[in-house]
């Protein structure tokens, strides 16, 4: 067997894997940002393929490379230093950042920008503040930034960086609360990791969201606004609850994913999946999924009590 039919047969095996392991819960957040560490194994395994090419050992290159990343995959913690937890160390431990911003009446409109290797984020609504969150760390410091567009407050999340080569973000774990007094396009960037959250309570004109492996479960609201919704998927599942009273007109630009658009009463028309009350209703969302190893679930839901 030549040396690169091998690698190809082996890297097939190994994509295959771990898209496996993610959609069936066995892979935890930390792997990812471990994985990161990983490029030096690569080397060797190619290296060593390159000279035992001609012999009967080669698929030793290949199988040192499996070896590191099922390991990883099992403890995706043990790449890092023993003293990774202890007190003390700067960097290791656990640790959390908070941010917040109050609104003010120049602000009529927000807009968040959320880009993260791997993580868990919650995203919930607020009346007392224009943005707020928590974010609980180990590796490089979330970093918060904002500026104001005219009428608009742009928020940004994105990953720091750890001094080390080898050593990047293990995986970001908290909540941001937006701000329910202000209308709000959201773009959502995730490698790995769990999108979550209720947002019933917070107007959303525009929702982007791109994650490559994990889950989304989000609750949109029902806000009087005919807002716009993209989700692009890899190996995934993606859950969005809509409440009662709102128009859907879903489009699956690729839709290899299973979904159940069917059993949720909507109507094949063409390349789309439309509501009945779709054009009357002042509350509906134009949905377009772009779904991989996945699943699509919408469902429909009770809106928030009025007071």
């Amino acid at each position: 067997m030549r040396a690169r039919q091998l690698w190809v047969g082996i890297l097939l095996i190994l994509v295959g894997t771990l898209v496996l392991m993610s959609n069936l819960g066995f892979l935890t957040w930390d792997f990812w940002g471990a994985l990161r560490q990983l490029w030096p194994v690569l080397l060797i395994s190619i290296g060593l393929t390159m000279l035992l090419a001609e012999t009967r050992w080669v698929f030793l290159g290949p199988l040192l490379l499996i070896a590191a990343v099922l390991f990883t995959a099992l403890n995706p913690m043990g790449f890092l230093p023993l003293n990774y937890n202890l007190p003390g160390v700067r960097g290791h431990m656990r640790q959390s950042a908070f941010y917040s911003r109050m609104w003010d009446a120049s602000i009529a409109q927000g807009e968040l920008g959320l880009k993260v290797p791997a993580g868990t984020i919650n995203l919930i609504g607020s009346a007392d503040q224009l943005v707020s969150g928590r974010i609980w760390y180990r590796g490089g410091t979330p970093i918060w930034e904002y500026r104001q567009r005219a009428e608009t407050a742009v928020v940004t999340l994105s990953s720091g960086k750890m001094g080390r080569w080898l050593r990047g973000s293990q995986g970001y774990e908290g909540s941001i609360a937006l701000g329910v007094m202000v209308p709000w396009e959201i773009h959502l960037e995730l490698g790995a990791g769990k999108l979550s959250g209720d947002l019933r309570s917070v107007p959303i004109t525009k929702l982007t969201a791109e994650i490559g492996a994990g889950s989304m479960d989000l609750t949109l609201p029902a806000k009087d606004i005919r807002g716009g919704v993209d989700i692009k998927a890899g190996a995934s599942s993606v859950r969005l609850r809509i409440p009662q009273g709102v128009g859907l007109r879903v489009h699956l630009s690729n839709p290899i994913g299973r979904h159940n658009l069917d059993a949720l009463g909507l109507r094949r028309m063409g390349d789309y999946w439309v509501s009945d009350d779709y054009e009357t209703v002042p509350s509906a969302y134009d949905v377009t999924v772009s779904l991989g190893v996945g699943r699509l679930e919408m469902e429909y839901i009770s809106p928030l009590p009025q007071i």
